[in-house]
């Protein structure tokens, strides 16, 4: 049964990539991806047995064990439904459960891709120890390899079927955010494992070995832990950690057993589509003496009163309900994820990782080196990039909104909203949560420097370069939106028809154009920055203020008028996306 339900999937697999000629494209793209990975993961590896401290290596190899494991748990949250041939449910009709049909489909699990590719990683803690000459270390991390992919694909099976997650919209939404954070998160830890490594002997990066430590010595983390407690001559500690791992799936194996037979059986629990219970008010019926369900009345968006007093009631009321989208649609939560904290965690380690950096410490900033420092107040000036990119990468963020809200467009297009009025509420909405968590990172960058005399000139850059970015975002949007997933789909869910390349080429393009447009405080800011003379960030503030509102302000005109002429045009293209034409 193990090699039926193997070979299943894989056909499943080549069918599904035999179906398009896009999705075989995407697929060799991923493979060539995923093969460079690998190869760079083993440099990794060689690197830090040779050249890295035991202590190091220990600490770096345990949190990223751990982390992956948790990934497994959690990102095929994000992914659930769309590997249909691991759900039991699939398979109730053409067999009863087992025990053999639980360890094919745990099996199973493991032979697709990512448990090829997370086997592969697995084996490298292994070579690390090896090349530093631990042996026994090595041998033992071969040892617990097989139990930590176990563990992965166990622990995947029982949180995503066993705790129902599909089952409702809102569940799906739920655990899709969280999966996409992680998912994000997750193509962050290679910097964050160099940055470890490079400045582990530096005060400032005892938080971050301490975190590694918790990490590796919990559960998740136990089957890289212990190779890592041998290696320093801690027995005891290895050895108990060694059965905690080895523990691990075989606590796991019987939960999943129990779980399959259950789904299976259908006693899993039944949850209707919306995922609640429709509300109404009973009102009995005087003749007839029946109670007879009658609607809730329908009140406005709690934002939309408050609202209308500065902006049109149109605006206001799309401005209320885009606010409401970025704080419960999982693709919202996403973008926002992405643009935000993606932007902001690997710009800190991209800058704390070079060795020299012009202005670090308190220094004058010119093109002088200084060592990086991650300590309170001494942090090198050029963190304060970061924030300016946050504030481009949040205003661009809202290009391609008309796609979120799909075939729902109909509702504009029927009511006569104006152009104008649509561009200027969906400004609104991001601009209202934007500025202030940017103000936040802002200040934060601010005191971690110390160069509260750059601020000033950081901010008029951040608020030009974010008011050509909403101009941008409002004129393209109704010019050319590009495909997204569907409401209720994914957020992470790949495009199936091949509008990956067209989407990078429009992002790539964007940038540029935002660049362009923001020229004079760009050259302003640098101009600044290579003459030292930030006395006059005063008068960039001033100049960023005016240039980035009325870039927004033209954007929003601009951009109406286009859609008012493009209306029927942008509908049509979205329903011939794959999924959008069955949404409502």
């Amino acid at each position: 049964m193990v090699a039926t339900l193997i070979r299943l999937r894989w056909r499943l697999t080549f069918n599904a990539l035999r179906r398009s000629v896009w999705i075989m494209v995407a697929a060799v793209i991923g493979a060539a991806w995923a093969a460079g990975a690998i190869i760079t993961m083993v440099a990794a590896a060689v690197a830090f047995g040779l050249h890295e401290s035991t202590a190091v290596a220990a600490t770096a190899i345990g949190g990223l064990g751990a982390l992956t494991v948790l990934g497994w748990a959690l990102v095929p949250l994000l992914l659930t439904g769309v590997d249909s041939t691991l759900d039991p449910r699939a398979l109730a009709v053409w067999i009863a459960p087992s025990r053999s049909l639980a360890c094919g489909l745990a099996v199973a699990g493991a032979a697709g891709i990512p448990g090829i590719v997370t086997a592969v990683c697995f084996l490298l803690p292994a070579l690390v120890w090896a090349l530093g000459g631990r042996w026994g270390a090595a041998g033992l991390a071969l040892l617990l390899a097989p139990a930590a992919l176990a563990t992965c694909v166990l622990l995947s099976r029982v949180v995503v079927i066993g705790s129902g997650a599909s089952a409702s919209r809102r569940s799906r939404d739920i655990v899709g955010a969280v999966g996409g954070v992680v998912v994000i998160g997750a193509g962050l830890l290679p910097s964050a494992v160099n940055l470890v490594a490079a400045r582990a002997e530096e005060p400032g990066t005892a938080g971050l070995m301490t975190i590694g430590r918790v990490l590796s010595l919990s559960p998740f983390g136990w089957a890289f832990a212990a190779p890592g407690c041998l290696a320093r001559g801690q027995a005891v500690q290895a050895l108990v950690l060694t059965l905690g791992a080895l523990a691990s799936p075989i606590a796991l194996a019987p939960a999943w057993g129990r779980i399959v037979g259950r789904v299976m059986s259908g006693g899993g629990r039944v949850i209707g589509r919306s995922g609640r219970p429709r509300r109404s008010t009973g009102v009995r019926d005087r003749g007839s003496g029946e109670s007879t369900s009658v609607p809730e009345p329908v009140t406005p968006l709690p934002w939309h009163r408050r609202l209308s007093r500065f902006l049109p009631s149109p605006a206001a009321a799309i401005t209320a309900r885009c606010l409401r989208y970025w704080r419960t649609d999982p693709r919202y939560l996403v973008l926002a994820v992405s643009s935000i904290f993606v932007v902001l965690v690997l710009g800190t380690v991209m800058v704390l990782n070079a060795r020299g950096l012009p202005g670090g410490g308190q220094g004058q900033v010119g093109f002088e080196t200084a060592p990086a420092s991650m300590a309170l107040g001494r942090a090198p000036a050029g963190l304060l990039g970061v924030p300016v990119f946050v504030a481009l990468v949040s205003g661009w963020g809202i290009h391609d909104d008309l796609g979120y809200d799909s075939t729902a467009q109909w509702m504009h297009l029927s009511a006569g909203v104006r152009g104008r009025d649509d561009r200027l509420g969906r400004v609104s909405a991001a601009a209202l949560w934007q500025l202030p968590l940017i103000a936040a990172i802002t200040i934060g960058f601010g005191a971690w420097t110390g160069r509260w005399d750059i601020v000033p000139a950081v901010v008029g850059a951040q608020l030009g370069l974010y008011g050509a970015a909403l101009a941008w975002s409002s004129v393209m949007g109704a010019i050319m939106p590009y495909e997204v997933t569907a409401p209720g789909a994914s957020p992470l869910k790949s495009r199936t028809s091949g509008m990956t390349l067209v989407a990078s080429l429009v992002q790539m393009i964007g940038f540029l154009a935002v660049a362009v447009l923001a020229l004079p405080v760009v050259a302003g800011i640098c101009a600044l920055m290579l003459l030292g003379a930030w006395q006059w960030g005063w008068a960039l503030l001033i100049v960023g203020v005016l240039w980035g509102a009325g870039l927004a302000w033209a954007g929003v005109v601009v951009g109406g008028r286009t859609l008012d002429q493009r209306w029927l045009s942008v509908l049509t293209t979205v329903r011939s996306w794959p999924g959008h034409a069955e949404t409502r």
